[in-house]
Order: C-alpha cells, then structure tokens, then sequence
C-alpha cells in the first residue's frame, strides 16, 4: 500500500485541481429521479413541496422529519426464470427444466439537515430448483447489501466533499472494472471508506474498501485477505463538442491479495486507466484503455486490456435502429503475469448474456443494432467473434474463473455468440425483460474437452418502488 498511497496522493492532487477550476453543483431534481441500481443516488428532497407528488409511493419517499430531515423508503422485487441446454458446454450436471431466481431489496434512506446520512439496505436472494444446487452468486438467504453513513461537508454553494464510511456498491464507468454485478441474483458490494469531491462539471473520489465474501446462511464479511483502493476522476468536457454529453474518466486501482492456505498467491496489481465517451448525436463512441503492472508471487505482471464502442443511431427511420460496432481486447498469458486482472466488473454486457467469457485472455469483435419499437420497449441483437489473445492460456468465465485450461491446442478460435435481448418498461414501476442467447463452439474447444453449443433462455420480472 506505501508504493500506492505515494502514487494516489500525487494523481489526487492533480486531478482535484482541475475539479477546484470548476464552480457549480447540480441543484435536486424538479421531478421524479430514475431509478438507480444503487438506490443511494436517488434524490427525493423535491417532494418536500406535496404538490409535487403523483405516484402512489411518493409519500414513502419523503417523509418529513422536521427542518431539512426526512426518510425514503424504497424496495425492488425480482423474479428470473433461467434454462441452460448444454451448460458448460456439456460438462457437469445438465438440467432439463430450468431453475429460478428470486431477490428481494429494501432500503431506508435517512437525511439528517444538510450534512448528515444514513442509508441501509438489506437484501434476500434465493434459488430454486437448479440441478447441483446454487452458485455463490445465486443465494444469500438474508443480509446487509449496503450499511453506511455519509458526512457532507459544503466547501461553497456549489463544491462539497462527502466522507463516506460503511458497506456500500461500487460503480463507475461503463463498470468494465467496477461494478456492482446486478445481473447475478446476489450483488457485489464492499466495506470500507470513500472521499467523495464534487463540483458541477467533475467528481474526484478516492477509496479505500475490501470486498464482502457471501456466506449463504450467515452474515457476511469483508475479505481480509484483500484490499482494494483508488482514485477516480470524471471530468466533463462540455466545450469538447457543442451538445455531445462528452466526459473523460480517468483513475488509479491497487488491489492486494495475500494468500490463505486455499489461494496460497500474494499479488499486487495496479491499473492506471481512462475511459472517453461521447455522444455527438447520431453519433456515440466509448473508448477505455488500461496497464496493468505490480507483481504476481514476486514476478513482475504486465497486462492490458481495451475497449471500443461505436455506434450510429438513425432517429428518422422506423424503430430507430442503432447500428454498432465493438472490439474488445484483454491480455493473457500462461503464467499469468501477462493476464490481465478483470478485477470486480459487470461483464454480463460486454462478452454475451451466457457468461461464459470474461475480460481475460480474449479478442472479441461484436456487431449489432439496438431497435426501439416503443418509447418503452427495445431489442438488443448482437454477434460476438471470440479468440484467445494468446494461445498459451485457457478461456475465463465471466467472474473470471478457468472455465476451459489449454491444453497444448493451437487454435485461438473459442466460437460465436449471439445475444437477443427485449426490455420492456410497463411503467415507472414495472419491467419485463426476455432474452435468447446461443453459443457456437468453436476449434478451441472441441480440442479440449466437451464442445456442445449451449443455448441459454430467461426471462425477468422486476417491480421497483
């Protein structure tokens, strides 16, 4: 942590003077605020004015508590129905009927004046019927998701900084690295601490955390075998192009494992990185680009990854289609060194809804187009082309996990994989999400072990409130 702490204390400074240069904050919201996949960012204080309220719940969502303090309660329900035809390719246990998927979330938000916050969350998740019982992200039968508290400290009428101290979610950036994992039933979560500095046009936040390990039946704790820290800096570039919603996000993580008797590898990996996106309308381009480097049980790692998505979005055309292109690249190599570190992502986006292939070790060139048929329901269809960026290592799952070792195959081909998705928003409340996933295997793993194309259905009803 000496060598981090030296690194993140000269790249704070220079990223928080460009974040003193700026000058507004942004005032509550006059209307209902979107839904978050945290639900900590969610801002209620408009209902102070009653004339404002027009949902059922909006009287939970405020209540007043005397001067500047009032409570928020809020909640979601999900159901996933999920069926794998060849799971794992055909290795292991196959299941024939599918299983489900239930979690449920409840949150208490509690504003105390100006300066002061509690938020807590507690969280269900349970499995049922999947054949050789639930993976570690499928059940955790009651828990905390989130615990913390916040002091707010305003430097001016626009600029303040927060100190964040708890369990918490992580997210930044399109989450290639840090993400709460919300697709899998159990969400990720961490306990630590968090500077937050924000002016209108930048947030610099630096962390300090350790991830939660899920026990099933019991509460859960941090991993003291792991700590994980960093600065991240997002920037907005309003002058860069007129209207384009254009943002540099740049940062520094260190995570640091020391091995216990079942991992017994220490490891330091530092990733310095940035993330540019842009939305010059009918244009959209996100670009991030990453290095790894530290150590691996005292042998120097080496490691990179990018990430590129453009599209282009034909608003005069029926649906609205958008048509888009995306390349992904991550490193590998066969003692590891060379492999890059996925870290803590959200990766069911990025590599295909079957989650067989994580950012490590991979090319992947994926097309598709995004059609909107309603202002409320849309289709995803995309075609992902996956290699192994070197043929001296194997495939990882998306939780980055050795799915498939190498066994002396040359071929860098692991298949196709294309991805239908449906959405459909019913209401502010409401949503139904369908999709269809289908897996071409390819040379890579017909030579070395079982090669059955997989098919993946699932479909999701999720009520938030």
């Amino acid at each position: 942590m000496g060598r981090f702490a030296a690194i993140c204390a000269v790249n704070s400074c220079l990223l928080a003077g460009s974040a003193v240069a700026q000058t507004t904050q942004s005032a509550p919201p006059a209307t209902a605020p979107a839904y978050t996949v945290l639900r900590y960012e969610e801002n209620y204080s408009y209902l102070k004015d009653s004339s404002g309220r027009t949902d059922f719940f909006d009287p939970i969502k405020y209540i007043p508590l005397g001067d500047d303090s009032y409570l928020s309660i809020g909640g979601q329900a999900r159901y996933r129905y999920e069926y794998f035809n060849n799971n794992n390719f055909g290795a292991g246990p196959q299941d024939e009927d599918g299983y489900h998927l239930t979690r449920l979330m409840l949150n208490a938000d509690l504003h105390v004046g100006q300066n002061l916050r509690f938020f807590v969350q507690g969280k269900s998740a349970m499995e049922d019927g999947r054949e050789g019982g639930p993976r570690s992200s499928d059940a955790d039968e009651l828990d905390l998701q989130q615990a913390f508290v916040d002091g707010i400290v305003p430097l001016s009428s626009r600029d303040s900084l927060t100190l964040r101290v708890g369990r918490q979610g992580l997210i930044y950036g399109a989450q290639r690295l840090i993400g709460p994992l919300d697709w899998a039933n159990v969400m990720r979560t961490f306990e630590g601490a968090k500077l937050i500095y924000k002016t209108p046009q930048n947030q610099l936040d630096l962390f300090w955390v350790r991830p939660v390990i899920v026990e099933k039946e019991e509460f859960n704790n941090g991993d003291g075998n792991a700590s994980f820290a960093g600065a991240y800096d997002t920037l907005a570039l309003p002058e860069f192009l007129e209207h384009s919603n254009s943002k540099l996000e740049s940062y520094f993580l260190a995570l640091n494992r020391s091995g216990d008797p079942s991992t017994p590898t220490d490891s330091d990996t530092y990733t310095a990185g940035a993330r540019f996106t842009t939305n010059p309308k009918p244009w959209d381009l996100d670009v991030e680009a990453d290095w790894q480097f530290g150590n691996l049980d005292g042998d120097a790692i080496a490691a990179y990854s990018l990430a590129v998505e453009g599209g282009y979005t034909f608003d005069q055309l029926m649906f609205s289609p958008r048509p888009f292109l995306g390349f992904d690249i991550a490193s590998g190599s066969a003692d590891g060194t060379e492999r890059f570190n996925q870290l803590f992502p959200t990766g069911h986006p990025f590599f295909g809804y079957i989650d067989v292939v994580g950012r490590q070790n991979i090319i992947d060139i994926h097309p598709g187009v995004m059609l909107r048929f309603t202002p409320t329901v849309t289709l995803r269809a995309e075609d992902h082309t996956f290699w192994r960026q070197s043929i001296d290592d194997g495939l990882y799952n998306s939780s980055g996990a050795l799915l498939r070792a190498d066994t002396g195959s040359d071929a860098a081909y692991i298949g196709n994989e294309i991805d239908l998705l449906l959405n459909w928003q019913l209401d502010r409340h409401l949503n139904v999400t369908l999709g269809y996933s289908h897996f071409f295997a390819g040379d890579f793993l017909s030579d070395t072990g079982p090669s059955h194309d997989i098919d993946f259905a699932y479909a999701q009803l999720m009520y938030t409130f």
